[in-house]
């Protein structure tokens, strides 16, 4: 199976997760197809596309495919979800460091001016 025949398949699975379809472009040279004919392949790579304000974004997308009876099928695709997994974990590491740094300064404060107070 060669890489035109899989993209044939996949560009339409992910295009349909896009805002503006018809503004897709996939830049080649930052696409990875990586396995065989028995086992399937993965697609990792990048596509840029006009968002709801008419802006060219870039979104990273990924997309399973199998072979069927020596056609390929696309099993799952996803567009945007590595960099919202990582948005979302360094999101989540700062607010708990925020949060922390609050506490501990919080009950120095508290502990300080209890004790100038008592004095």
């Amino acid at each position: 199976m060669t890489n035109e025949e899989i993209m044939q398949v996949v560009k339409p699975a992910i295009c349909s997760q896009l805002k503006s379809p018809a503004s897709a472009q996939f830049p080649i040279e930052m696409i990875s197809i990586v396995g065989d004919d028995q086992r399937g392949y993965r697609i990792e790579g990048f596509v840029d596309s006009q968002n709801s304000y008419g802006a060219m974004i870039r979104n990273d997308f990924t997309a399973d495919v199998e072979i069927k009876n020596g056609f390929p099928t696309v099993k799952s695709s996803s567009v945007g979800v590595q960099k919202s997994i990582q948005d979302a974990k360094s999101f989540g590491a700062n607010y708990l460091a925020i949060t922390i740094f609050t506490i501990v300064v919080g009950a120095l404060l508290y502990f300080a001016i209890s004790a100038s107070v008592r004095l």
